[in-house]
């Protein structure tokens, strides 16, 4: 096979499971070598890094412009009172407004095994979604 086809086809299948992976058809329990957060459309961060995300009663203040510190508002469950780190179970209802703003809807486990449903809003585009098997840090937001 001459080398251009053979750089075409690698570049392809790179696209494909990269395509895969940023639709969240990778969604699995994260190792400690795995990146932390490759949820739908933006970049990955190092798996060393948890991400912080600011719980805030009812709706969240504002729209997550970090990929790094988010922003949720409590949909059922009741958030944790000090800072402790959750298990992401579910990213869905992912569709942007149009604004382009997405409302995921998330679930995440909390260390004594109760539910915490939370909406988060951003841009998928600049800030990737909570992705299941991902471990984040809570934060009460006041």
């Amino acid at each position: 096979m001459p080398v251009t086809t053979r750089a075409v086809l690698v570049a392809f299948a790179l696209a494909a499971a990269l395509a895969l992976a940023a639709c969240g058809g990778t969604a699995g329990t994260q190792g400690a070598a795995e990146p932390a957060a490759t949820g739908h459309g933006a970049t990955s961060l190092p798996a060393q890094d948890l991400r912080v995300v600011f719980v805030f009663p009812g709706e969240a203040s504002g729209v997550s412009e970090s990929a790094t510190v988010l922003r949720a508002g409590v949909v059922e469950g009741v958030p944790p009172s000090a800072v402790t780190v959750a298990t992401v179970l579910t990213d869905e209802d992912c569709a942007p407004d149009a604004q382009g703003i997405s409302h995921c809807l998330n679930e995440l486990r909390l260390p004594d095994g109760t539910v915490l449903t939370v909406r988060h809003p951003h841009d998928m585009s600049k800030v990737p979604c909570l992705t299941p098997g991902e471990q984040v840090e809570l934060r009460p937001a006041a």
